[in-house]
């Protein structure tokens, strides 16, 4: 029977598949198949719609690391006029936080890990910022189409597991701890630039999350193939590129009601598009 890896990893993108299908998880993670997708249109869109992503999120490193503007914007022009205006609209935001959000020391493409219980949690941040007064901020930049609800953002294992691991890992970041309650996430969407969501952490929150993480990977950990079930819920099949293998049919009034919060519940980039060196806590 295949199982995972022993070296294996949990990110965000992989307990979150598990908490929207089972199946999925285990399609994804234990039997690590390609993504089938479903026609040869819906194959282009992914894929331009990722690469899109992954080059927004590349001019995102290259700006944090202090690379000037004018070198960049060339060949942002020459890529595609979405990426143009993400950037632009990047750099606006850039430039109005400076005294703000972006004042401090910056991290940018961190990749943090951590051990709880038999499993090991990863994550990879697009920006920590140590401002001076001793608060951290973690920004994600999200390229979503649509943007989803406040509530739909706080839901997700990404709102749980990136302030808790910077918690627990931030000793071999910063050479010191952090309080929970010194860290905000800070979530940037390319279509309402001038509105980032922001999610205050706590004492309490940290350790709900916790615990909250220990039973989902001890959970996982312990299933066996057949208890990798299905979702019940067949309107996320419809963003699912692996509904293929599933034999589960498709179509398009199946759409989840809200698509910009079911839009957070499809296949993430992976944490490693690009490796980033990681630091262990």
């Amino acid at each position: 029977m295949p199982k995972l890896p022993p070296d294996f990893i949990f990110s965000q993108a992989s307990l979150q598949d598990f908490l929207t299908c089972p199946r999925r998880f285990y399609l994804r993670y234990v039997r690590r198949l390609a993504w089938p997708w479903a026609n040869g249109g819906e194959t282009f869109e992914a894929e331009w719609r990722l690469t899109l992503a992954q080059d927004f999120h590349h001019l995102a490193h290259q700006k944090a690391l202090g690379i000037p503007d004018p070198l960049l914007e060339p060949l942002v022009q020459k890529r595609s006029t979405e990426l143009f205006e993400w950037w632009t609209q990047l750099g606006q935001f850039w430039q109005s936080e400076q005294d703000g959000l972006l004042c401090g020391q910056r991290y940018a493409e961190i990749t943090l890990t951590a051990p709880l219980g038999q499993a090991r949690l990863l994550a990879k941040y697009d920006l920590l910022v140590a401002h001076p007064d001793g608060r951290w901020s973690i920004l994600d930049w999200k390229t979503n189409q649509r943007k989803p609800s406040a509530n739909a953002l706080r839901a997700t294992v990404q709102s749980r597991l990136y302030p808790y691991l910077l918690v627990r890992a931030a000793r071999g970041l910063a050479g010191e701890d952090i309080a929970p309650q010194q860290v905000t996430m800070i979530y940037w969407f390319v279509n309402d630039p001038t509105q980032p969501e922001q999610i205050s952490y706590s004492q309490a929150q940290f350790q709900a999350d916790e615990d909250f993480l220990l039973r989902l990977t001890e959970e996982i950990l312990g299933r066996q193939e057949a208890d990798f079930e299905l979702t019940e819920d067949e309107r996320l099949c419809a963003s699912c590129p692996y509904r293929t293998y599933c034999e589960r049919p498709f179509a398009p009034s199946e759409l989840a009601e809200s698509e910009a919060d079911a839009e957070l519940f499809q296949l993430s980039l992976p944490e490693d598009w690009e490796q980033i060196g990681e630091i262990e806590y």
